[in-house]
């Protein structure tokens, strides 16, 4: 493992995933646009980002959205430092167009990308256990497939930029769909007076039963909203699906409504809650109060 990797951005992801390379024993060096995060991450860190370009050959980001990789890469390829040979992996959920002019400036400065967006929440990530759709150089893949398996259990190779960002959305359309229903289910119940532990039980072996029941149930009947996948993240992944549906000419029905169920949920203040918070907004609509 004598590859140096320099690792970008430490929130409810990227830090888990990070020390995952580090246990593994990988070199490795964090970075973040926010520093006493690297101080606290328990990882050795750099303090500038042109210090972490220099001394690494591969770099990983992990940031919120479109916007921070545009800001990070234009950062990087706007450094002076020679980027030939470094190879570059974007992790981050974004937009199909992000992740297609982000290869194509690093490409143009010499340097090598892969856009690698994940599957799974904090508690996957933290066991090594996410899925990860892969676009990009197939040899680059193949010969770095090892960085994969150390953070996730299922790896795909998608084949040209912009399919593995686009499967992530369409996974995501998935995702918050099964939470909105589930969380519009499990308010029904409560609302009509069936105990909702019982509730849950019901759903978890009808036509609940599902993944994303299997992770929120607790939070659902806890109304426990840390933090594990932000109403905010679901909620710019479904404005980035239905925009691809759009220029696709292809209606996102579904989709379309809950992207602005979890609009409201952040107009409630709940943006930077868990995306199971959205069972807010069903007590709401239904002035259902415990």
């Amino acid at each position: 493992m004598s590859r140096k990797i320099g690792w970008i951005g430490l929130g409810h992801m990227g830090l888990p995933m990070a020390k995952n390379l580090h246990n593994a024993g990988y070199d490795l060096h964090v970075w973040n646009r926010t520093l006493d995060k690297a101080k606290v991450s328990g990882l050795p860190y750099k303090k500038n980002l042109t210090d972490l370009l220099k001394e690494k050959d591969i770099i990983i980001t992990m940031l919120f959205g479109s916007e921070s990789v545009i800001e990070i890469y234009k950062k990087i390829t706007d450094s002076g430092i020679d980027l030939k040979g470094k190879l570059f992996i974007d992790m981050t959920t974004v937009h199909p167009d992000t992740a297609r002019k982000t290869a194509e400036d690093l490409i143009k400065k010499g340097g090598d990308f892969l856009e690698a967006p994940v599957l799974g929440s904090v508690i996957p990530a933290q066991k090594g256990l996410l899925t990860i759709v892969v676009s990009g150089d197939r040899e680059k893949f193949e010969q770095n497939k090892d960085i994969f398996n150390t953070l996730g259990k299922e790896i795909f190779y998608m084949g040209d930029y912009g399919i593995a960002s686009t499967m992530k959305l369409i996974n995501n359309t998935v995702l918050g769909s099964f939470m909105a229903v589930l969380s519009e289910a499990f308010a029904f119940a409560k609302k009509v007076g069936i105990d909702p532990e019982l509730a849950v039980s019901v759903l978890e072996n009808g036509a609940g039963k599902s993944l994303v029941l299997e992770a929120k149930k607790e939070k659902l009947l806890k109304e426990d909203y840390s933090t594990h996948f932000s109403v905010g993240l679901i909620h710019k992944d479904l404005t980035y699906a239905v925009d691809i549906a759009h220029k696709n000419k292809y209606p996102l029905f579904l989709t379309s409504v809950t992207r602005e169920l979890f609009n409201s949920a952040k107009a409630y203040g709940l943006e930077d809650e868990d995306f199971s918070a959205v069972l807010e907004i069903f007590k709401k609509l239904s002035n259902y109060t415990d």
